[in-house]
């Protein structure tokens, strides 16, 4: 497996949505990645739950390895045209928790920990091992941070600029 020359690994992103989805959704985090995965990924899991993605009652019954297959075969459906971009990665991730969710209820809460830990890895290993190139060329997820500081800058500055057009607009009437 490939690792990112970040101290914020996919696998501690990963591993933190899961835990706050998961276990404990009230779970408070200063690390401002996290909080901006956490929003995203809640908002890719609304779409889902107005669009189903996936019928799980398709499969019949619980097979970790049958979960990985179709979870894989999301990951390169979702990743196919290499259209690769970070909000497709966090609706990939979004989506790994919810089929640990499903296999969790499924089982009862029998092996939660294995099923989180299992999932955890197949959606680390998809996101370091096959979209290595890509995040290595956006500089991992500092890069990830540096595009939503940038957005945040190009939106105050739409504001201010529309800001300066009122003023100007009602200076002259």
């Amino acid at each position: 497996m490939f690792s990112n020359n970040n101290a914020t690994t996919t696998q501690l992103i990963v591993n933190d949505y899961f835990t706050w989805r998961l276990k404990n959704k009230s779970s408070t985090t200063t690390n401002r990645l996290f909080i901006l995965v956490r929003r995203i990924g809640s908002e890719s899991e609304r779409m889902f739950s107005q669009q189903p993605v996936i019928d799980f009652r398709c499969i019949p019954s619980f097979r970790l390895n049958k979960f990985k297959n179709m979870h894989y075969v999301f990951a390169n459906v979702l990743f196919n045209n290499r259209q690769i971009t970070w909000s497709r990665i966090i609706t990939f991730i979004s989506f790994s928790a919810l089929i640990a969710e499903h296999l969790i209820k499924e089982r009862k809460q029998d092996n939660m920990d294995l099923i989180i830990s299992s999932v955890v890895e197949w959606t680390t290993d998809f996101i370091d091992i096959n979209l290595h190139t890509w995040l290595e060329s956006q500089n991992y997820w500092a890069g990830f941070l540096k595009i939503i500081d940038k957005t945040a800058e190009q939106r105050n500055y739409i504001s201010r600029y529309v800001s300066i057009i009122e003023i100007r607009g009602i200076v002259t009437l």
